[in-house]
């Protein structure tokens, strides 16, 4: 017979998200489109733990809990936050994180790993979380792991759709459905999501008025793609990827490696590239108007230093 202890386990998923455009400018209260990664997920599963310590096992970390690097201090917070909310006990456990979401892409993996982490929490505690709960516990805990956060991150891990998000306002959703392909390069290079912030901010003190002008102009993109896409006109919206990496070079978050993929891609035949995410680092999207295109276009990134790429049908999101 199975003993109570053995049945006991707590399963929580989540996804990645894609930025398609409006990094940065969302921290400010800009609008943003953003969509569901589900190519890239992650699975957290706890059971309860032989010893009076919680471990944490994992393909980044494996030890107890006290002993994590700094950077899973954003769990350590998602486990303190999930526990004192819902008053529950602080049983030790064996907490096991499966997931195919590149770290420091622009993914959003901490988030979703942390979705996925509070999801399997109530799960193990048999504990009922609403979406805001959820949301608001989750959102804490990327503040300590990037110092500000939109928010979007958070409610992409755990939507299937498209969003237009913004800080201050309800998060629309948003039907991409367009005859077309958009093409994830991973770079290979760790994205900077934290230090970027950062950058942005002292840029925002030290030259306010650019600032202003730049998170304005990255916001009429996203307002103008949002119309491209209502009007299938992937041609316009190719324009606008284009030019919404030139404004986020202007911020001083691309770099060198990431220009490259992005100019292969132009190459290739992109409608339009950019990065994608946090920058300094992370993936590079593109807009193919076939499959054809897209696997010419892909070849292309993995030439100029891709090392894997994805290609997602926007008629099915």
């Amino acid at each position: 017979m199975t003993s109570k202890a053995q049945q006991l386990i707590g399963i929580g998923k989540a996804h990645g998200k894609i930025i398609l455009m409006g990094e940065h400018a969302v921290v400010y209260d800009y609008p943003a489109i953003a969509l569901p990664f589900n190519s890239a997920n992650v699975t957290v599963t706890i059971t309860p733990s032989h010893s009076n310590h919680t471990y944490i096992h994992s393909s980044y970390y494996e030890g107890m809990i006290e002993g994590a690097p700094e950077s899973l201090d954003n769990l350590k917070q998602a486990i303190e936050v999930t526990l004192s909310s819902f008053k529950l006990k602080n049983t030790p456990m064996n907490i096991t994180i499966d997931s195919s979401i590149p770290s420091g892409r622009g993914m959003g993996s901490s988030a979703a790993v942390s979705v996925a982490l509070v999801r399997a929490l109530c799960d193990f505690y048999k504990q009922e979380i609403s979406d805001y709960q959820l949301n608001f516990i989750v959102n804490q805990a990327e503040v300590i792991a990037h110092e500000s956060t939109s928010g979007l991150d958070t409610l992409l891990a755990s939507t299937n759709s498209p969003v237009i998000y913004r800080k201050s306002q309800t998060a629309k959703t948003i039907q991409i459905n367009l005859d077309a392909y958009l093409v994830v390069a991973d770079s290979d290079m760790p994205g900077q999501t934290k230090t970027a912030v950062s950058k942005v901010r002292q840029l925002k003190e030290s030259k306010p008025d650019f600032i202003r002008t730049v998170m304005r102009a990255i916001g009429g993109f996203v307002q103008q793609s949002v119309e491209a896409i209502q009007a299938k006109d992937i041609n316009e919206l190719g324009r606008l990827l284009t030019y919404n990496h030139y404004y986020l070079n202007q911020l001083e978050i691309s770099n060198a490696h990431i220009d490259r993929i992005v100019n292969a891609a132009w190459i290739a035949g992109a409608l339009g590239a950019k990065l994608t995410g946090g920058g300094l680092g992370g993936c590079v999207i593109a807009l193919a108007q076939t499959k054809v295109e897209a696997d010419l276009i892909q070849q292309a990134m993995m030439d100029a230093g891709a090392t894997k790429t994805w290609s997602l049908d926007l008629k099915t999101i």
